[in-house]
């Protein structure tokens, strides 16, 4: 399944139907991390075929365009968000734990992670650009908006960027040795470990059962 038919579609869809669609954005992305296994490299992707779909979808509801736009990107921004703090939840219990994931999984998740919420504000300018009229306008001023204002995406991308900087900046001796032991046993397993967290959170958010 491409990440097309597995977002963009039922994105479009979703935003052709209108209404209301922060909760349904917000479980589709979710449920879309979850399957990609919270790989921070995925995220970009699913957050680009969220918007794409989005603006497909979108562009029989000229009238009410805007407000509908609006509530389907605080979902697109909620589930960005937990996923970022999944990730940094499973970086954070194992550095308490005195262990640590391989150092190429969090130079991978920290390089993937690097200008997320530019790239989000990019995506928008260019389904904007897209797009047709009020739909267009919409776009455009949700954009500048954000840019002004900030996202929940990009506070805490920071934060997990720092959290990674962190255990990547680890330079005594015991935490090299400790990395070097933990590199074998977690090589890879960063990537499933922030799913599992992330699983649990969007249950506990959309009130389902695990």
């Amino acid at each position: 399944m491409t990440m097309e038919s597995e977002v963009r579609e039922p994105m479009r869809e979703a935003a052709s139907a209108g209404g209301d669609l922060r909760e349904k954005v917000r479980r589709l992305v979710l449920d879309a991390v979850v399957e990609h296994q919270a790989d921070p490299e995925a995220l970009r992707a699913v957050m680009q075929e969220t918007v794409a779909g989005l603006g497909e979808g979108l562009g029989g509801h000229a009238g009410n365009a805007g407000e509908t736009l609006r509530t389907a990107l605080t979902g697109l921004d909620e589930a960005m968000s937990k996923s970022l703090f999944a990730l940094q939840m499973a970086v954070e219990e194992s550095w308490e734990k005195g262990r640590h994931f391989a150092d190429t999984d969090l130079r991978s998740a920290y390089d993937a992670l690097r200008g997320l919420e530019d790239d989000l504000l990019g995506t928008l300018r260019s389904t904007g650009d897209k797009s047709q009229g009020l739909l267009r306008e919409e776009f455009s001023r949700l954009g500048e908006h954000l840019r002004r204002n900030g996202t929940d995406t990009g506070t805490q991308t920071r934060r997990v960027l720092e959290v990674l900087s962190r255990d990547l900046g680890a330079t005594t001796a015991e935490a090299a040795r400790a990395v070097q032991i933990d590199a074998r046993e977690a090589a890879g397993r960063l990537t499933a470990v922030t799913s599992g967290i992330l699983r649990g959170l969007a249950d506990a958010m959309d009130g389902r059962k695990g």
